[in-house]
C-alpha cells in the first residue's frame, strides 16, 4: 500500500471515529427516577458506611457468642533441667507438650449479657441501614425534582426573555415610525437584560441541582451526559395533574409508629443497653470454670512423667477498686440516655410526619391557586399587548404584565416541585418508601 493511500485510510478512520465520537454526545444517557434511585443504592456513601457497619457489629456478635464455646490451648517447648540425686540421671535435656481445654460453666449474667447486647446492636445496625436507605431515597427525590424545577424555571425565564425581545422589537419599530419615544426603546432594553440575568442564573441553579443529584447519587452518570426522564404534563397542565394527598394526618401518624426504621433502632439500642447493665452487674459476683490438662514430657527424669487432670475452678474478685460500681453507673447512665432518645424521636417523627403533611397540603392548595393566577396572568398580558399596539397603553403596564406572568409561571412550577418534594418526605416521616420495598437488605 502507498503512503498515499495509507494516509487516505487512516484519514476515513479518524472520520468514523469523530462521528461517533458526535453521536455518542448526541445521545445522552436517559435516566428515569428509578434509575437514580437504584444507582444510588449501589453507590451512595453513607449507605455503603451503614452496611460496614451493619457488618462490624455481626463480628461483634461472633466475639461475643465465642465465650460460650470451649477454648483448646497448645504449647510446646524443649529445655534442660538438673535435679540432683535421681536416677537414672539427674540432668537431661527434655521436650514438653501441653494441651488445654477451659470451658466456661456461669458467670451470673456476664457472657448473656455481653450477646444479648450484641445482638441487639446487630438489629439497631439493619434498622439504621433501612433508616438511612430511605434517607437517601428520599434525597434522590428531592434533589431529582429540583432539576426539573430548574429545567421548568429556564424555560420561564427563556419566555420572559422571548417576550421582552418582541417588545424592543416592536418599541424599535414604533420609534422609528414615531409613535413611541425613545424610553420606551430604553425601558425595553433594560428589562430585556434583566430578564437575561434571570435566565443567566436560572442555568447556574440547574448546574448546582446538577451537582446535588449526582452527589447523592455516589457518583456522575456516563460522566455527566445525560437527562432527565418524566412523564410529567405541560405547564398549562400541571394542576390537573398534580397527584393525590395520601392517607389521612391521623392514620399516617399510626403508621409511622409501627413502620419508622428509626423508632425500631432506638427500641434495639434500648434493649442493648439493658444488657450492658445486666452485664456489668455480673461482676458483682463469681465466675465458674472448667479446666482440663494433659502433659506430655520426653526426657530421661523419672520426676517429669505425663499427668492429666480435670477440675472445676471458681473465681470471685471480692474488690475491684470500685471498678464494677463504676461499670454499673455508666450502664444504667446509657440506659437511661437511651430511653430519652428513644422517647426523642417518637416525638421527631411526630413532628416530621405533621409538618410534611401540612406542607404537602399547603402547596397542594399552592399549586391550584397559582395556576388559578397563572389564567388570569395570561388573560392580562393579552389585554396589555393589545392595548399597547393600539396606543391604549404604555410600556410600563406591558411591562408589569409580562413581569405578573414570569412570577406566577415560577410559583406554579415552584408550588408543584415543592408539593412532590412534601410528597416524597412524608413516605420517609412514615417509614414507607416504595422503590424498597422488595430491597434485599444484608442479614
Amino acid at each position: 500500500m502507498s503512503l498515499f493511500n495509507k494516509f487516505i485510510l487512516l484519514s476515513q478512520i479518524n472520520a468514523v471515529l469523530f462521528v461517533v465520537s458526535i453521536s455518542w454526545a448526541a445521545n445522552p444517557l436517559e435516566l428515569e427516577l428509578e434509575d437514580f434511585i437504584e444507582i444510588a443504592i449501589k453507590h451512595n456513601p453513607e449507605i455503603e458506611i451503614a452496611i460496614e457497619q451493619h457488618l462490624g457489629g455481626k463480628g461483634v456478635l461472633t466475639q461475643s457468642r465465642s465465650l460460650y464455646y470451649p477454648r483448646f490451648t497448645a504449647e510446646a517447648d524443649l529445655g534442660r533441667a538438673n535435679l540432683e540425686d535421681l536416677s537414672p540421671v539427674d540432668e537431661d535435656t527434655f521436650a514438653h507438650g501441653l494441651l488445654r481445654a477451659t470451658q466456661l460453666i456461669y458467670d451470673f449474667g456476664r457472657t448473656t449479657g455481653l450477646i444479648d447486647s450484641s445482638r441487639f446492636k446487630v438489629d439497631a445496625s439493619t434498622e439504621n441501614l433501612k433508616q438511612v436507605s430511605q434517607d437517601v431515597v428520599f434525597g434522590v427525590k428531592a434533589n431529582f425534582y429540583s432539576v426539573l424545577e430548574k429545567q421548568r424555571l429556564i424555560s420561564v425565564a427563556e419566555q420572559a426573555v422571548d417576550n421582552y425581545m418582541q417588545q424592543l422589537h416592536r418599541a424599535k419599530k414604533y420609534y422609528e415610525a414615531g409613535v413611541r419615544a425613545k424610553i420606551d426603546v430604553i425601558n425595553a432594553e433594560v428589562n430585556l437584560a434583566a430578564q437575561k440575568l434571570n435566565l443567566l442564573r436560572a442555568n447556574a441553579d440547574l448546574k448546582t441541582a446538577h451537582v446535588d443529584l449526582e452527589k447523592i447519587i455516589g457518583q456522575q452518570p456516563n460522566n455527566g451526559n445525560y437527562i432527565l426522564i418524566t412523564d410529567e404534563p405541560q405547564l398549562s397542565d400541571l394542576a390537573e395533574s398534580k397527584p393525590k394527598m395520601p392517607n389521612t394526618m391521623q392514620n399516617l401518624l399510626i403508621t409511622s409508629k409501627e413502620s419508622r426504621p428509626g423508632l425500631k433502632k432506638f427500641t434495639y439500642l434500648m434493649h442493648s443497653a439493658e444488657s450492658t447493665l445486666i452485664q456489668a452487674k455480673g461482676d458483682y459476683w463469681p465466675s465458674i470454670n472448667a479446666l482440663g490438662d494433659y502433659n506430655e514430657y520426653e526426657t530421661d527424669l523419672e520426676s517429669l512423667r505425663d499427668q492429666w487432670q480435670i477440675s472445676v475452678g471458681l473465681t470471685w474478685e471480692f474488690f475491684s477498686g470500685f471498678e464494677t460500681e463504676g461499670k454499673v453507673a455508666e450502664a444504667g447512665a446509657l440506659l437511661r440516655e437511651v430511653r430519652a432518645a428513644l422517647r426523642e424521636y417518637d416525638l421527631r417523627i411526630t413532628k416530621e410526619v405533621t409538618d410534611s403533611y401540612l406542607r404537602a397540603d399547603e402547596n397542594r392548595e399552592g399549586v391550584d391557586l397559582a395556576n388559578q393566577a397563572l389564567q388570569l396572568a395570561e388573560e392580562n398580558l393579552r389585554l396589555a399587548d393589545g392595548r399597547y399596539k393600539s396606543g391604549l397603553g404604555d410600556l410600563l403596564e406591558f411591562n408589569d404584565a409580562v413581569l405578573l406572568l414570569t412570577q406566577n409561571q415560577s410559583s406554579l412550577v415552584i408550588n408543584y416541585y415543592n408539593f412532590l418534594t412534601e410528597l416524597a418526605r412524608i413516605e420517609r416521616a412514615i417509614g414507607i418508601i416504595p422503590e424498597l420495598a422488595g430491597y434485599k437488605y444484608p442479614q
